[in-house]
């Protein structure tokens, strides 16, 4: 069970629970440490692109965009961090931030594929950077990222953000197309989490306006975002658009599918996921970043 002391270090029940069923046995001892190493300083001070996870005040889960030149994410000590940069100013981070302190954090650079996630809690500061206390930091393998270079920046007024609670054609487009998303989640007790989900295009599925599906491939076998949802089905997922800036937000609920016949429709799955979507935001502008592909993940599953 998770520790009464301090949550964020040990499985919590629901990732416990998942890890059971999925007949992996890692037992309570966790892979996480609250204070940040010398090599993730390092890393974290040469990137341009940060997920985060928040909770907005009726308890729905949103990921958001924040980027900017290298040095955005500042280390104050070995537990602090400042994340400064830029969010489109309808971004709805900030005022979650606000109703809830909890946040989840993945940086990415998508050129290496390497990633670190950062979770705990945050306050807004005045100038509107978000300075975060670390509780939980570990590093991720490379897997399902699809390689992208910066290309370049765009500076501007952004227009205005669009909402709504069904998607669109042009929407339900962007989604069948995209080959990376990101997903936010959350335990009562261990906090939010931000995570990267990739795949060829066309992995995620569109059943309908309101229904996505998705597969879970192998991965670290920790079950973090999967644990999350046994726990709490709420869920945000944020579809990036890498070479326009603009990216498309969706928050909703989520179930794991253990034992669902379209299986076999998505070679390589152990498991699918239903995400049932409850609000849609989207943002023109998410990033002043601009983005070429590269290359897909070598071992992608067909």
């Amino acid at each position: 069970m998770t520790s009464d002391k301090n949550p964020w270090l040990s499985y919590h029940e629901g990732e416990l629970a998942v890890q059971r069923r999925a007949g992996v046995g890692r037992g309570p001892g966790a892979m996480y440490r609250p204070a940040m190493p010398a090599g993730a300083r390092e890393f974290l001070a040469q990137q341009q692109l940060a997920i985060l996870a928040s909770i907005g005040s009726d308890g729905g889960l949103w990921a958001s965009l924040r980027s900017g030149a290298p040095g955005f994410v500042t280390v104050i000590d070995e537990q602090t961090l400042r994340i400064g940069g830029y969010s489109h100013p309808e971004d709805l981070l900030t005022d979650n931030l606000a109703a809830h302190d909890q946040f989840g954090l993945l940086v990415i650079d998508l050129a290496t594929r390497s990633r670190l996630r950062v979770n705990g809690t945050a306050i807004i500061e005045p100038d509107g950077a978000i300075l975060l206390q670390t509780k939980q930091i570990y590093g991720n393998c490379q897997k399902y990222i699809q390689a992208r270079t910066i290309v370049g920046t765009r500076e501007g007024p952004a227009p205005g953000a669009r909402r709504s609670e069904r998607l669109d054609a042009r929407q339900q487009s962007w989604i069948a197309g995209a080959d990376t998303f990101f997903i936010a989640s959350a335990h009562p007790r261990a906090g939010a989490d931000a995570s990267h989900r990739g795949g060829w295009p066309g992995f995620v599925r569109v059943e309908s306006v309101s229904r996505l599906i998705f597969p879970d491939y192998r991965g670290n076998r920790m079950f973090n975002t999967l644990g999350n949802l046994e726990s709490n089905p709420r869920a945000g997922f944020l579809f990036p658009g890498f070479a326009t800036g603009d990216a498309l937000q969706l928050s909703g609920r989520a179930a794991v599918l253990w034992d669902d016949p379209r299986l076999v429709e998505f070679p390589g799955a152990l498991r699918l996921i239903a995400f049932d979507i409850e609000k849609i935001v989207e943002l023109p502008e998410a990033t002043h970043l601009r983005f070429r592909f590269a290359d897909y993940w070598s071992d992608l599953p067909r």
